[in-house]
């Protein structure tokens, strides 16, 4: 008998052993995606504050920070708001869950009161009938039990008399059996009052402990509620902040306008200058002369035109016609801004000589490198870079595609580092990502 305890022991200690083992997979692959939905999220919030800050090119750094500032704002007064009405309505929830625990607890606590009133009419009941049973034995005691039938016929002197007799013997016999049998169901109420007062006295306590509880949770929500309150509070007092920021910033917004549209026009009229003589020329080269360093040309696609940056590429902004969110109207982003953090490498993306190295000095475009390419394919190349934080290549220089030229930063009229890359074909702004193997 103990043998078969001990195997059937074992067999359960194995059956828990085998679940605990398949459970323990189950778990560690839900907390893996947990992990794996916060780093896509974070990423997804990174990607979204990139594309932000690449979106305000052309304008000062102050006034670009202080519009993400109210977009920030804006962003977590909504999260923070729909929070609130969540939790609001959670609270008004738990309020009623409370309130109809309360209700309960209130008609229990009746039933339970009227019950005790009955059964304290009861335990009077049951002892005057106790008494009266009493009363009864004693007098049985005492001999009146042994007046029977007989004694009445021999001590009565006529028939009326014994019938008279006979007739009050049966009064006091039916008088006993009343008092009997009246005590007898008291005593049966009485027990049967004192079981469903037992139950009312468990339902109260049951509904109390649940009343309590319902308590607690609506105190609770109601403590979380008046916190996402005082935080839609202090985010409104925050968004006014950056919105009476963002005004200030905004009053030498024309005159930025006007110096980013400036140097747009010198640079244009560079390339074009360059592309003239690209066309004049029809092909240049030159000895390559090293610099901080290089990389390997398939890291930068396959196409004639490489890109500037080494591995995969994550677009911020995309080329093209955009709506800017502080100047209010289209303007036409003439490269494409990839994420990159500051100090990122930034590659020749094609062979042949720096044109231009652009100081900070205040231009919407920073430190700049423009590489002229010269005929590709039949058309004149030239490649354009932004806002890096160090040019490692001086005008005149002789590159090849895959050396270093600069690291990436945020100079000029930018809030943040990215790589910010330009092609032109014949004199004329192209979308990168068209290029083939780009």
């Amino acid at each position: 008998m103990h043998r078969h305890l001990r195997r059937r022991a074992r067999g359960v200690a194995v059956v828990a052993t085998a679940l605990t083992l398949v459970a323990a997979p189950i778990s560690v692959v839900a907390l893996a995606d947990e992990r794996q939905d916060a780093v896509d999220d974070q990423a997804a919030a990174q990607q979204k504050q990139a594309e932000l800050a690449s979106s305000l090119e052309g304008v000062s750094a102050q006034l670009g920070q202080a519009y993400i500032d109210l977009q920030n704002a804006e962003s977590s007064l909504s999260a923070a708001q729909s929070e609130l009405d969540d939790a609001e309505t959670v609270l008004a929830e738990k309020e009623r869950e409370q309130q109809t625990a309360s209700d309960r607890l209130d008609v229990a606590e009746s039933d339970l009161a009227a019950l005790q009133e009955e059964s304290e009419q009861t335990q009077t009941n049951v002892d005057e009938n106790a008494t009266s049973v009493a009363d009864l034995v004693v007098a049985t005691y005492q001999g009146d039990s042994a007046i029977t039938s007989w004694t009445y016929v021999f001590s009565s002197d006529s028939v009326d008399e014994l019938t008279d007799r006979a007739s009050t013997m049966e009064i006091a016999t039916g008088v006993q059996e009343s008092v009997l049998s009246a005590a007898e169901e008291e005593r049966a109420q009485a027990a049967n009052r004192e079981a469903r007062q037992d139950a009312a006295t468990e339902r109260v306590a049951t509904l109390k402990e649940e009343a309590d509880v319902a308590k607690e949770a609506a105190q609770t929500a109601k403590d979380n509620a008046e916190s996402k309150r005082d935080e839609v509070v202090a985010l409104k007092s925050d968004k006014e902040t950056a919105a009476a920021d963002l005004e200030n910033q905004k009053a030498d917004l024309q005159e930025q306008q006007a110096q980013a549209e400036a140097d747009e026009a010198a640079a244009a009229a560079e390339i074009q200058r360059i592309d003239a003589e690209n066309r004049a020329a029809a092909a240049k080269s030159g000895q390559s002369v090293a610099s901080s360093g290089s990389t390997d040309t398939a890291s930068l696609g396959t196409g004639n035109i490489g890109r500037p940056l080494a591995g995969p590429l994550v677009i911020t902004s995309p080329y093209g016609w955009r709506m800017h969110p502080v100047l209010g109207y289209m303007l036409l982003h003439e490269g494409v801004d990839l994420m990159a953090f500051t100090g990122t490498p930034q590659y020749a993306a094609v062979s042949g000589t720096v044109t231009s190295t652009t100081d900070y000095g205040g231009t919407a475009c920073g430190k700049s490198v423009t590489i002229n390419g010269g005929i590709i394919d039949g058309q004149s190349v030239q490649v354009r870079y932004c806002h890096l934080s160090a040019q490692q290549v001086y005008v005149g220089q002789t590159v090849t595609k895959g050396e270093q030229i600069g690291l990436t930063g945020a100079t000029g009229g930018v809030t943040g580092p990215h790589c910010h890359f330009e092609v032109y074909l014949n004199g004329v702004t192209v979308d990168p990502m068209s290029l083939p193997g780009f």
